[in-house]
């Protein structure tokens, strides 16, 4: 069947709009969620051989005295050192890349928000690309009020992705989350709609 990645930069609005879009989708499409974010929450929380790659590589100390990974200390690692960044990215895109694809094969319309889509060339395999994207400002801005990170991690954080506007010039569409909820919704609501038409064939 076919495939729609969602992505954009850090703290544009991927969860948010991917969540609302989803939401129309699924009472008019036969169509599967999918986040490449939970699928390596779920790898990193439950599986072993990924846990005892990431003990290999970066030390047990990232483990507390009960085996659970301690996220923000791996995430300063991986965001203040780019080799760090690629090995992590080595254990887990890989197993993610293998999720999704499956799905892509099922006759079910797969929405997937996938935050690195360009930078692991998911691109190849999905139809239809939706960027959210918002001003630096406003990232940086969700990053350090919502999250409580500070603005030398967020801004190491936004540096070390594909730039927005770079994404924003490879997508079929963009929304454009820098403005009220309402807003937002609205062009989610276009959006769903634009797929709906395209797609909606499929499932008569």
């Amino acid at each position: 069947m076919a495939g729609i990645g969602i992505t954009g930069g850090i703290a544009t609005g991927k969860s948010t709009v991917t969540a609302e879009l989803f939401a129309i989708l699924r009472d008019k499409l036969d169509v599967t969620l999918f986040s490449s974010d939970s699928a390596a929450r779920r790898l990193t929380d439950s599986d072993l051989g990924v846990q005892d790659e990431i003990r290999q590589k970066f030390g047990a100390q990232l483990f507390d005295s009960e085996g659970r990974l301690r996220r923000e200390q791996l995430r300063e690692l991986v965001f203040q050192q780019p080799q760090a960044r690629k090995e992590l990215e080595n254990i887990l895109h890989p197993r993610i890349r293998a999720v999704w694809l499956e799905l892509v094969k099922e006759k079910k319309l797969l929405l997937a928000e996938i935050p690195l889509l360009f930078e692991t060339k998911a691109d190849r395999y999905l139809d239809l690309i939706v960027v959210t994207a918002c001003s630096y400002q406003t990232q940086t801005e969700r990053m350090v009020q919502k999250r409580s990170l500070p603005l030398s991690l967020v801004e190491q954080m936004i540096n070390a992705q594909t730039p927005l506007a770079d994404k924003m010039d490879r997508a079929d569409h963009i929304v454009w989350t820098d403005c009220a909820l309402k807003i937002t919704k609205l062009q989610t609501d276009r959006l769903a709609k634009l797929i709906i038409a395209r797609y909606g064939h499929s499932n008569d």
